[in-house]
């Protein structure tokens, strides 16, 4: 059952924002992922040999001290949350708590039972960006039920240019730090389409870091030729597809102010692992994952998270290590660390073996 509900996740991944669906009462969405998740993290707790496993691994002890304290954050805060505010915060809490099942339901099976699945759904995801940039560039509609306008650019399932762009900017680098240049190519290609300033700008530092741990200097061609293509493409007219646009940077300064101001109000436990958006009224958030951390969690979940992910580096090969680093780099500037596609990401990647990606 386990591994069934782990292909059915991945199957589920590339479709995105394509399987929500409303709860009645809630101002939320749940997802087929979401859903999938949920039941696989159930399975690898009531298996009692995939539970010796989990708790055996080296991540489950600094995860779980983690999601505790967020937990803990929630408690602290309980008084001034109304209550719908916190059924909200508390199904956020259990996505905490479930995705991570997907790495160590991952590290259950042999690699070569899941690498397939992992690169067809990888695949899939590419093919329905490709799909939405040639059949529906003009997505400026979806501003009507709540997502950002986006005209020709590539946001593919996740309705999001900048999400979409950490996922292909970290998987090329994975692919070039495989030296597997035929796969890194057609996604520097999509790279470029999303006009993602955070994600060009942590592909450019990841190819930097691989050219400094790699010593391949060739690969400068790379960044010149994302240069070249990002200019050459036929840009309609649009503040989306404007390289030099000001909004979004000051958008992103506004909600890092903001952020900080939160933090300096509860510094220890924070106001409550993702209460922000019902304390103050609107579909607040903050761009900047680690930000978000210390405002909802305070400096003790902050402490504990960069525990987490320096464990999660520990004894990597380049290839996932330069994936990991893109997505911290480009959580500067998006919360993209809690982007549910993009944690799950995140786990998966982590769970397999380099060697098993190569041979494949």
């Amino acid at each position: 059952m386990t591994y069934f509900l782990l292909i059915l996740s991945l199957f589920a991944w590339p479709f995105g924002q394509l399987l929500a669906f409303s709860v009645p009462g809630f101002s939320i969405n749940i997802y087929l992922l979401d859903l999938l998740v949920g039941l696989l993290t159930i399975s690898l707790v009531l298996s009692p040999l995939a539970w010796k496993k989990v708790a055996s691994d080296t991540l489950f002890r600094p995860l779980m001290y983690f999601n505790l304290i967020a937990g803990l954050s929630l408690l602290v805060n309980l008084q001034t949350l109304i209550t719908s505010a916190t059924a909200h915060s508390i199904l956020y809490l259990a996505r905490l708590f479930a995705y991570p099942s997907v790495y160590f339901a991952a590290k259950l099976f042999p690699p070569k039972k899941t690498i397939s699945p992992v690169i067809f759904s990888f695949i899939l995801f590419c093919i329905l960006g490709v799909l939405q940039y040639l059949r529906f560039p003009d997505m400026r509609y979806l501003k009507l039920v709540g997502f950002d306008d986006h005209y020709f650019r590539l946001i593919g399932s996740l309705y999001d240019p900048n999400f979409t762009g950490a996922i292909l900017a970290a998987a090329s680098l994975f692919f070039i730090a495989l030296s597997n240049w035929a796969a890194s190519l057609p996604l520097i290609v999509l790279l470029a389409l999303t006009f993602s300033r955070a994600s060009y700008l942590s592909f450019a530092l990841g190819m930097v870091y691989l050219l400094v741990k790699d010593k391949k200097y060739p690969l400068i061609l790379f960044l010149v030729g994302l240069t070249i293509l990002v200019w050459l493409i036929p840009k309609p007219f649009g503040e989306g597809v404007n390289l030099f646009r000001t909004f979004s940077i000051f958008s992103r300064l506004d909600s890092w102010e903001s952020g900080m101001s939160l933090f300096v109000q509860k510094p220890l436990f924070g106001w409550g692992y993702n209460t922000l958006r019902d304390l103050t009224g609107s579909r607040f958030q903050i761009d900047n994952s680690y930000l978000y951390v210390a405002v909802t969690t305070g400096l003790l979940g902050l402490v504990f998270y960069i525990r987490l992910l320096m464990k999660c580096l520990r004894g990597l090969l380049l290839p996932k290590k330069v994936f990991l680093y893109v997505l911290f780099i480009h959580s500067l500037f998006n919360n993209s660390l809690f982007f549910i596609w993009i944690n799950f990401a995140f786990w998966i990647v982590l769970a397999l073996p380099v060697r098993e990606y190569k041979e494949d």
